[in-house]
């Protein structure tokens, strides 16, 4: 008779039934399994999570219309009369355009005479007032179906017709019923309403401030806007001027937008333009769309760089944990393992065993790790929204982790299963576990660290600031060779701490002599404990010093929380003082500490408002920001004032704003200064004793009201003052470039991977415990009837895992604070703009770990205590016997 193959004999055959018999193994191979699965495949999806990101935080300090598809152009030479049908039907063909592919659009018109390449206009057409006489300033009109709705009315009629700004209407001498002439063609005057630079900034008018706002000069407004109350009246004056311009808009929610859906609006906006059939036109789509996702593919690339590593060394932590899943039940299967052994079985059919006893398991973790990968991402991820592709590729990831997963675990079961029937018992390891291996790792880190030396940390790439790889390989890779080094050291000293140990308490020998009897175990469990503290240290720490960093380059380049600018004359009113406070910039120059003449920027500020609004860090000078204001108080130098100086020594400074010389002496400095915005010195002078400065000195003076608080109050104040809003700077649109996303997100990502590895932490704590679980209980067994009571046992299972979670927080502690020394200087996410890089170590997040840490360890004390009370002492006894 023929022997039956190997894998129909029972051991085999009821394989995925026996391992379902094991709940420790099981849990520990599911754990393990989900932890691989989701550590690979988290990496594809927080990749598309911050290229989602990217882009729609380009988009978010942006109009709304950043986001949205548009088709149109402009014509002013139809080559032929125009009619207002012939207007309308060139319009409808934008509108149809869109309708075609199933989508509704936005119209939007306007009459210009001529326009630049980005659709605004240059030059309006003539407008006469009620009197016949032309007005100095030409005007522009608009069409939106609801831009009536966002305006503030003075006066109107109910009649369709034009709307003039107030300040238009004053010039005209009109009113709402009275009849002006525009473009030659007689046009009622249906209502006024307020001008719109005259009213807080609205959403509805963002991206249309270009039409209103001045932002170059005062001495060359704008043409005026004049909105029509319905389309056939801006048809009218398109005929009447010869010309118009088309817009018809696709609104989409920039918020939720991700990078596959920008680039299907960039591709639909292009076909219905195309559709619209003008070739001989300049066509007006939405640029910003497409360079947002450009952008943001571009910022991806960067991350890929350092997030891959981190996914790398995220997934072989977890392999390592998972193939200890396989030793564990080789362990746990000692017995069977070496009855097969005797018959004759080989490592690979009791590997083969092993992945059909764990393959149940492994395949449910894998499941779940993918799912937990998406959990994560939706927590911990920049953005919410996720390409399709990456969701693809993460499913991939999960199905290879399963199978390397589960290999690897069969692997070490095999080859353990044959140590455990082969070997002696008691025989001393061999020579591979007293090679120093961690010796690679840290010679690796010292490789990358030389080659990170003779590179920037940081590189700008099309202006995206992006991190370089090796600045996250250098980190991961010494402490992970430091943390097994030290572990390493540490246990070997276990022998002579035990030899200490014998003089303490009961509790105190039985934890140090049962660390010290599993030193392998105990170094294990050590790396398990310092890896986690030290990457979480390190990684809380950067993130958190990157984000202080940048927000004060932020606060110092616009100076306060907000600020708004006027390039017209501002004077100093209660009002503004409180809101926040006035300053007066002009362009300037200087004698530099070489002597040679260099520009700079001058302040002239309120020294008693300053200091309570300006954005001021501690590390920007050696005294505080209101001991400087009060140096600008103080007496002249020889009939020269006192000014406060970023970068010019002190002493006479040979000041000049613009042409105008003005005696200065520079009586206090510090490193940095709020309100830089140029690579320039900043000087800042008092404003009530700064000469007057006309405007032929060319010092081209801009007002700026600085603000901690809402925008539309300094805004209010700035117009009550006499001054007309030109810009607006918030930290949200000094960003709006995206230089820095990478780096945040980067190190965001590796504090997710210190979760993961404190996850392996607790997995490899309780393998640790189920591991010596029979010596332990034994142990406990025959200790009781020596008179060893329960909580001196308990006691020593506290001493026993709490010391070892205690001693990795220290290493783990002092590993990072190592790694953060190093690399935290060169993580200058902008060399222009200061300051250099700060300190932020966020102690709140460092003492959860170490609380954390510790009560885990403690629990899993009484969970080990609790399993050695349930044990049945005699059936103990019996399986050691």
């Amino acid at each position: 008779m023929s022997r039956p193959p190997l894998w129909r004999l029972a051991p085999w055959s009821r394989a995925p039934w026996l391992g379902l018999r094991q709940p420790a193994a099981v849990v520990a191979v599911l754990v393990t399994s989900a932890i691989l699965a989701c550590a690979v495949a988290s990496a594809p999806l927080f990749l598309s999570s911050a290229r989602s990101a990217a882009l729609q935080q380009q988009l978010a300090p942006q109009c709304a219309e950043a986001g949205w598809a548009r088709t149109g152009t402009y014509v002013n030479d139809f080559g032929e009369p125009v009619t207002p049908a012939g207007a309308g039907a060139f319009a409808d063909r934008f509108a149809d355009a869109w309708g075609e592919q199933g989508r509704t659009s936005r119209p939007v018109l306007q009459v210009a005479t001529s326009v630049n390449a980005a659709g605004n206009p240059q030059a309006g057409f003539p407008v006469q007032g009620v009197d016949g006489q032309r007005l100095s300033q030409s005007a522009i009109a608009l069409w939106r179906p609801d831009a009536l709705e966002h305006v503030e009315v003075q006066a109107s009629v109910d009649r369709p017709g034009l709307w003039l700004p107030a300040g238009y209407a004053a010039a005209a001498g009109a009113t709402a019923g009275d009849t002006v002439t525009v473009a030659g063609q007689p046009m009622l005057v249906a209502g006024v309403y307020t001008d719109l630079f005259d009213v807080p900034p609205q959403e509805y008018w963002c991206d249309y401030e270009a039409l209103f706002l001045n932002r170059t000069s005062a001495n060359v407004p704008p043409p005026a806007l004049l909105l029509t109350s319905d389309r056939p009246t801006l048809l009218d004056i398109a005929a009447a001027a010869g010309g118009i311009g088309v817009a018809e808009q696709v609104p989409a929610d920039g918020s939720t937008l991700t990078a596959s859906a920008a680039r299907r609006l960039d591709r639909a906006q292009q076909q219905a333009q195309e559709a619209a059939g003008l070739p001989g036109l300049e066509p007006d789509t939405n640029p910003r769309l497409p360079e947002a996702a450009q952008r943001a593919a571009l910022i991806e690339a960067g991350l890929r760089g350092p997030v891959v590593p981190v996914a790398v060394a995220g997934a072989l932590l977890a392999l390592v944990l998972v193939a200890s899943a396989g030793s564990f039940w080789a362990d746990r299967r000692s017995t069977e393992v070496r009855l097969l052994a005797a018959r004759g079985v080989g490592p690979v059919p009791l590997a083969g065993k092993a992945a059909l006893e764990l393959g149940l398991p492994a395949l449910v973790g894998a499941a779940l790790g993918w799912a937990a990968s998406r959990l994560l991402i939706a927590g911990l991820g920049p953005a919410d929204e996720l390409d399709p592709a990456a969701t693809t590729a993460a499913l991939w990831a999960g199905v290879a982790a399963f199978v390397v997963g589960l290999g690897s675990a069969a692997v070490v079961a095999g080859l353990r299963a044959r140590g455990t029937a082969e070997r002696p018992l008691g025989a001393a390891p061999r020579w591979p576990v007293r090679v120093p291996w961690e010796l690679a790792l840290l010679l690796a880190a010292g490789w990358c660290w030389v080659l990170l030396a003779e590179r920037d940390a940081v590189v700008s790439e099309g202006n995206v600031a992006q991190v370089n790889g090796l600045l996250v390989a250098f980190p991961l890779l010494a402490i992970a060779g430091g943390a097994v080094l030290l572990g390493r050291l540490l246990t070997a000293l276990l022998p002579r701490l035990r030899r200490w140990a014998g003089r303490r308490s009961p509790a105190v020998f039985l934890a140090v002599n049962r660390l010290t009897a599993a030193r392998l175990a105990t170094a294990t469990l050590l790396v398990a404990v310092t890896l986690p503290v030290a990457v979480l240290g390190y990684t809380a720490t950067l993130t958190a010093s990157s984000q202080t960093t940048l927000d004060a380059k932020v606060g110092v380049q616009i100076g306060a929380a907000r600020a708004v600018l006027s390039v017209s004359e501002v004077l100093p009113t209660a009002a503004i003082d409180e809101v926040g406070t006035l300053v007066q910039r002009y362009d300037g120059s200087a004698v530099g500490s070489d002597g040679a003449r260099t520009d700079v920027q001058v302040l002239a500020v309120d020294p008693d408002d300053l200091a309570g609004t300006a954005f001021w860090d501690d590390s920007f000078a050696d005294q505080p920001l209101a001991a400087l204001m009060a140096a600008l108080q103080g007496p002249e130098v020889e009939g020269r004032l006192p000014v406060v100086a970023a970068g010019l020594p002190i002493g006479d400074a040979g000041l000049q704003l613009g042409r105008a010389p003005v005696g200065a002496e520079v009586v206090a400095r510090a490193r940095v200064l709020p309100g830089r915005r140029t690579a320039d010195p900043v000087v800042l002078v008092a404003a009530d004793r700064l000469p007057e400065i006309t405007r032929d000195a060319g010092a081209a003076r801009v007002s700026e009201v600085w603000t901690n608080g809402a925008l539309g109050p300094a805004t209010e104040a700035l117009s009550e003052a006499g001054g007309l809003r030109s810009r607006v700077l918030e930290p949200a649109a000094v960003q709006q470039t995206a230089n820095f996303l990478g780096i945040t997100w980067t190190f965001g990502y590796l504090s997710a991977l210190a979760v993961f590895v404190g996850v392996i932490a607790v997995g490899g704590l309780l393998l640790y415990l189920e591991a010596r679980s029979r010596s332990r209980v034994s142990g406990y067994v025959m200790a009781r009837r020596l008179g060893l009571s329960r909580g001196a046992h308990l006691r020593s299972l506290l001493v026993e895992l709490v010391g070892v979670a205690v001693a990795g927080l220290l290493l783990g502690a002092l590993l990072a604070a190592g790694a953060v020394a190093l690399v935290y200087r060169r993580l200058d996410v902008d060399l222009l703009r200061p300051p250099t890089p700060l300190l932020d170590v966020p102690w709140p997040a460092i003492a959860g770990t170490a609380v954390a840490t510790v009560v885990v360890a403690g629990l899993a004390a009484l969970y080990a205590q609790r399993a050695a009370d349930r044990a049945d002492p005699a059936s103990v006894l019996r399986e050691d016997a």
